[in-house]
């Protein structure tokens, strides 16, 4: 096979993939990074087409402009996984930096007489080293859901860097003719492994951006828009499985159920956004004073949920409490809301309802069924205080003393 043929072909391939991601990026403004692929793939078929002439027009002046568009594209597909992570910072430094070494390189290669072999050591060296830094970046961001698509992505890219590193390997040691407008054996594998590549890329990119869109519709629809943590299917979700985990390994866990106390006073006198800002303020505060492996989530309301994975009742009437006490110290004035009349004097309150897992015949059910009669218990015994509930209906209450 003609290295010219698998060059045009590239080039036309790479030609239709720039505008199909120009399409499939102004009809779904959802996929991330398309716009650097498709850059990336405008080059790259910029320098294919340019290549596959093959003609003395421009000499090693035009050929080493197509190996600087070649690395060009690598770097833009760089900036590209960077958009896909979500980096705060898209300017690709050490790309930009490899280019003008290579600009400011061939400037002095292009005067020695084997200026070709020399500039495909030093393509094959910087393509290299930026095709490494890319792999890194996905090894170091991959994560949840990405992280399949970004270790084929990774994998590509070293496998890629190896190629290169092995063929400037064999340049620096065997040579390849002297005029660059004849063939040689590594031209057409090289051909095929850029364009393999660069496809390969493409479809890494669309699995990881696929695999992202799917991660933020689940986070939306698992998250409370208000308070940002999980809503109540998804913390029904959270229970469902730890109550079939318990069920076989005979582990405890407990539910906490929290209720704000006269919340609605707060949202009548001084408006909703004020007690917006107090369940976010709550939120936040709680999931705070939760260990790393408990789940919290928004019951409804003004009431919220929290799950104990491998906690007794001893240990879960420990949270309850530290939760309960963090709730006391906040206060409205710490929410820094402009409205006039504001007391700093009012304090919020919970009441908390408690219960633990006993055995197999617990059911999601049973479980909230007795946390809420807890928490009944609280609001009807004086409120700001914890209620635990145990499988027998035994119950004690632990009274505290409420801010005036």
């Amino acid at each position: 096979m003609e290295t010219h043929v698998v060059l045009t072909v590239g080039a036309i391939l790479l030609c239709g993939g720039f505008f199909g991601l120009l399409v499939v990026r102004l009809s779904n403004p959802f996929f991330r990074g398309l716009w650097w692929l498709g850059a990336a793939y405008a080059v790259g078929a910029l320098g294919a087409g340019i290549l596959s002439l093959r003609s003395n027009f421009g000499g090693i002046y035009l050929l080493m402009f197509t190996q600087s568009l070649f690395l060009l594209a690598f770097v833009l597909l760089h900036v590209c996984f960077l958009e896909l992570m979500e980096s705060r910072v898209l300017l690709p430094r050490l790309g930009l930096g490899l280019l003008v070494v290579q600009v400011l390189a061939y400037v002095v290669l292009v005067r020695l007489e084997y200026a070709w072999n020399y500039s495909l050591i030093l393509m094959g060296v910087l393509v290299a080293v930026q095709a490494l830094q890319t792999a890194f970046l996905l090894w170091d961001k991959g994560r949840g859901g990405m992280v399949a698509p970004a270790r084929f992505c990774m994998l590509l890219l070293l496998a890629f860097a190896a190629y290169s590193v092995f063929r400037t390997a064999v340049v620096m040691r065997v040579g390849i003719p002297l005029d660059y407008t004849l063939p040689n054996p590594l031209e057409v594998p090289t051909a095929i492994v850029y364009l393999g590549t660069s496809l390969g890329l493409g479809f890494g990119v669309f699995w990881m951006t696929s695999a992202q869109i799917r991660l933020t519709l689940e986070k939306l629809a698992n998250t409370d828009p208000l308070t940002k943590v999980a809503n109540r299917r998804c913390f029904e979700m959270w229970c469902e499985r730890e109550l079939q985990r318990s069920a076989r390994t005979g582990e405890k866990f407990s539910l906490i159920l929290m209720d704000l106390d006269y919340f609605k006073q707060i949202n009548d006198r001084y408006g909703h956004a004020t007690g917006d800002a107090a369940l976010c303020l709550v939120a936040s505060r709680l999931q705070h004073n939760l260990r790393t492996i408990d789940m919290l989530g928004r019951w409804g309301g003004e009431e919220f949920v929290a799950l104990l994975p491998n906690a007794d009742r001893e240990a879960a009437q420990q949270v309850a409490q530290r939760l309960r006490t963090c709730v006391e110290l906040l206060s409205l004035s710490s929410l820094r809301i402009s409205k006039s009349g504001l007391s700093d004097e009012l304090r919020l309150t919970v009441s908390v309802g408690v219960t633990t897992y006993q055995g197999e015949k617990d059911t999601l059910a049973t479980l909230f069924a007795r946390c809420d009669r807890a928490l009944y218990e609280a609001k009807t015994s004086g409120r700001n205080r914890i209620v635990a509930s145990s499988a027998e209906s035994r119950s004690f209450t632990e009274s505290l003393r409420s801010l005036s």
